[in-house]
């Protein structure tokens, strides 16, 4: 905060209340935060002052994602939210997986997943069985 750095918060929706609480001042026009965890006699080291650069990004899934909750209307206010859909083209991701693999050799087995992904799908009769995210978490399981 004090350099006037970038802090991503991913799964934000995750943190415990308490956590999220104590962002609210954070993003407060004053844009500071007092840790008073710190202890200590010296109480102006304590209160940290955003620089004008400083940035706080956060990621989340919707709430009922996988057991999420949503995050209270009061801090939800304070974010821009931008709603990113679902990738679902093939091509898209094919480009993902092809490049998340460990070793770049096993890229050759990108297309094979997406085609029993496609197979599954149809013979399920659910075109949803797996999103992007399960490929990867799959993939990642088996070839890491």
């Amino acid at each position: 905060m004090r350099a006037g750095d970038i802090l991503l918060l991913d799964e934000i929706s995750l943190a415990d209340d308490s956590v999220l609480e104590r962002l609210n001042s954070v993003l407060e026009p004053a844009r500071n935060i007092v840790l008073a965890e710190r202890g200590g006699f010296d109480v102006d080291h304590a209160q940290i002052t955003a620089n004008p650069g400083f940035k706080l990004l956060a990621t989340m899934n919707p709430g009922g994602d996988y057991g999420k909750k949503e995050l209270s209307p009061a801090l939800r206010n304070r974010f821009t939210e931008i709603w990113v859909p679902q990738v679902e083209a093939r091509l898209d991701q094919r480009m993902v997986i092809e490049k998340s693999w460990r070793y770049d050799i096993l890229g050759t087995f990108t297309d094979r997943v997406l085609d029993f992904t496609e197979w599954l799908a149809n013979a399920v009769g659910e075109t949803s069985v797996a999103s992007l995210r399960d490929l990867l978490v799959s993939r990642n399981a088996l070839y890491s």
